[in-house]
């Protein structure tokens, strides 16, 4: 474990040089004046979190593995892989002790911590930084820097952590994950669940805090001429690709929902916000989506990611029956979810019109398979205005049906459906309606599976129902070298 730690602290001198957000540091005997070089102004802090962001678009985290890819798999959106030689045949299968299971996770694990290191690095210089900032420049950093550290832990707990929280007050003093506040060469230590979310909570609250700078805050404390003045280069124009406001707010809608109980109420005060107050719109009834397919218009927050869509292109395919790796979707299930027997649900409704095609093998997702130019090209959405939707009518569905149904009903409009829920129907029905618009919304973004882990599903779609899904599923094991050499314990 010590040495992996020194392997992933001392990432920080990945931070992106002066010269070039394109080349890392190199490691050498000068790393802490080549810091102390690159955070010297504002453009040092600039280039570090656009660093930041690009790490998290590799592919082991959301340029791939946190999104479309492992995680989606593990949710089993797509068809059993034809071939034991597909590179995610194992994590499928929930064999998580094979050494190709133990290597994806070994990589998304070093990849979020190396992400947070830099994130931490970036806040122990901006504390002790001594130039001139422009006006609200340096808020606007902190909080976006502290609300990524919050998402990266936030993440890693859904990987890592336990099912159900909600409902499972044993939890409350069992270890989560290791929660890293700064750089630092020691170990870093694994807290309890309550001291995590305490944490995030701290985190976010103060990144929210910081925001009220945020040009996208509908009351910004930034002047006009000051947000001219800090934007001279661009840097702050299209806020849903960054860590923004709302993007905040949204992030402590899902924390606040994960531990349910009395923060339900916090959880739909975030989320209501966002839909009230945002920019964020759902879909327009005249968008064209073949040329917006991830609904841009949506967005409140989401990564540009180098070559995205040449990533994702090649597995979203089903022209041959010999590529082992690629990601279809089953006939029978797609038909069954997307209601296509009735047309007023699933023929006009743009998430199966628009975004499933047919190859000579099957049918497979094109939402990520984009034309260059158009308005979500090498886009992944991370947060969506949807989802705030759904948390808000999964809160109502307890205590206001009629709100929870009509919450529900708006987003199924936005996506062209005609028929409309029944003004009256069951609790448990109006969940298993909630459950399939998670399921027809999230093909191929990565939060299916983190949505069935926070409910505690034990049955899970399009797999046998003799297989109960509980922690075993859920939670990916950690790294055999944290648990040997670090002492960490997840039970």
């Amino acid at each position: 474990m010590k040495t992996r730690i020194k392997y992933i602290v001392a990432s920080f001198i990945t931070l992106f040089a002066l010269q070039s957000c394109e080349k890392w540091f190199d490691v050498t005997a000068s790393d802490q004046i080549k810091a102390e070089d690159q955070f010297s102004s504002g453009d040092g802090f600039r280039d570090a979190l656009t660093g930041i962001y690009l790490a998290m678009g590799t592919e082991s985290l959301y340029g791939k593995d946190m999104t479309f890819n492992m995680i989606d798999i593990l949710a089993q959106q797509y068809q059993p892989f034809t071939g034991a030689s597909a590179k995610y045949n194992d994590m499928q299968n929930f064999r998580y002790s094979t050494t190709r299971s133990e290597e994806h996770i070994q990589r998304i694990w070093d990849k979020f911590y190396f992400a947070i290191a830099n994130v931490n690095t970036a806040l122990s210089y901006l504390e002790k930084s001594d130039f001139v900032w422009y006006p609200g420049e340096k808020e606007i950093i902190e909080g976006e820097l502290l609300a990524l550290r919050a998402f990266l832990h936030f993440d890693l707990m859904r990987v890592f952590g336990h099912s159900n929280y909600e409902n499972r007050s044993d939890l409350t003093s069992k270890m989560a994950i290791p929660y890293s506040t700064m750089y630092s060469k020691e170990i870093i230590p694994q807290l309890s669940y309550t001291e995590t979310f305490e944490l995030l909570e701290s985190d976010i609250a103060t990144a929210l805090d910081l925001l009220k700078y945020d040009p996208v805050h509908p009351n910004t404390l930034l002047t006009e001429a000051q947000l001219v003045e800090i934007n001279r280069e661009g840097f702050y124009s299209k806020r849903d690709g960054r860590m923004n406001y709302f993007a905040v707010k949204a992030l402590q809608a899902r924390v606040y929902a994960w531990q349910g109980g009395q923060k339900w109420k916090l959880a739909v005060q975030a989320a209501e916000e966002v839909i009230e107050k945002s920019a964020a719109k759902l879909a327009a009834v005249d968008l064209d989506i073949s040329w917006n397919k991830t609904v841009s218009s949506e967005y409140l927050f989401g990564l540009h990611i180098t070559n995205h869509s040449l990533i994702a292109a090649p597995l979203f395919s089903a022209n041959s029956n010999t590529d082992y790796d690629v990601l279809r979707l089953g006939d029978e299930a797609i038909e069954e979810l997307y209601e296509t027997a009735v047309p007023e649900i699933g023929v006009v409704d743009f998430r199966y019109s628009s975004l499933i095609d047919r190859g000579a093998y099957g049918l497979f997702s094109s939402k990520l398979n984009r034309y260059f130019n158009s308005l979500d090209y090498d886009k992944m959405p991370l947060i969506k205005l949807p989802e705030m939707y759904y948390i808000a009518a999964e809160y109502y569905s307890k205590n206001n049906l009629s709100k929870a149904i009509a919450l529900l009903q708006e987003v199924r409009a936005s996506r062209r459906i005609v028929h409309e829920l029944p003004k009256q129907m069951s609790v448990e029905d109006f969940q298993e309606e909630l459950m399939k618009e998670y399921r027809k919304e999230y093909i191929a973004e990565g939060q299916l599976f983190f949505y069935y882990k926070r409910i505690g599903l034990l049955h899970m779609p399009n797999i046998s129902n003799d297989i109960i899904v509980d922690d075993a599923i859920y939670m990916l094991p950690f790294p055999m070298s944290e648990i040997e050499f670090g002492n960490r314990v997840q039970n």
